[in-house]
């Protein structure tokens, strides 16, 4: 079932053009591949997943195709009005780095600060001053002193080179309307925060 997400996602990035129909069609697809219990769960899990990745299309298909399994899941209603008022309101920051491509990052061990400082700067540049990327440091300098970046990537999204800024020193990138906010990794073995 993972994989067949994984294909959902991967038709809408190489097909941006398919539309709610095939979401649709793909939730009934995993409807019929698992028992209906654990289907629910399962489907709702992954709509929770993609909603938190701001992936709403895929979450309002599958949160829409609970509500046809069962039109009580309070949950499912929730994050669909969750997701239409955030369809309103726009792409957010996140939307908006997506369509900044940056030409050029070239990162030889330089400090997390420094590259987050280098993306802020470009998206500025590169958007004529439109758009700024404020950023909201969850993390103290302490845990992201030995935090080192090496990357070189060529036309990547703004977004993506926060995220893998964020993937290289081990700190976690969330978005929220006028913001970037940068926590420490959780440690998976105890969930508080990686030193």
């Amino acid at each position: 079932m993972a994989r067949l997400v994984q294909v959902a996602r991967h038709l809408k990035r190489v097909r941006p053009h398919v539309d709610c129909a095939m979401n649709k069609l793909l939730a009934l697809l995993f409807l019929a591949l698992s028992p209906l219990a654990a289907q629910q769960g399962e489907m709702q899990a992954e709509a929770v997943r993609a909603f938190q990745a701001g992936d709403y299309a895929t979450a309002g298909s599958l949160f829409e195709s609970l509500l046809s399994i069962d039109p009580k899941n309070v949950a499912a209603r929730n994050y669909l009005r969750a997701i239409a008022q955030r369809r309103k309101s726009g792409p957010g920051l996140e939307g908006a780095l997506g369509k900044i491509l940056i030409p050029k990052v070239d990162f030889r061990d330089v400090s997390v600060r420094e590259a987050v400082a280098f993306v802020s700067q470009t998206v500025r540049e590169l958007s004529g001053g439109k758009q700024s990327v404020n950023v909201v440091w969850l993390a103290s300098p302490e845990q992201t002193a030995n935090a080192r970046v090496t990357l070189s990537l060529q036309n990547v999204p703004a977004s993506d080179v926060l995220r893998y800024i964020g993937d290289s020193a081990n700190l976690r990138f969330s978005y929220d309307a006028h913001a970037v906010t940068i926590k420490p990794m959780r440690n998976p073995q105890n969930g508080k925060a990686a030193d």
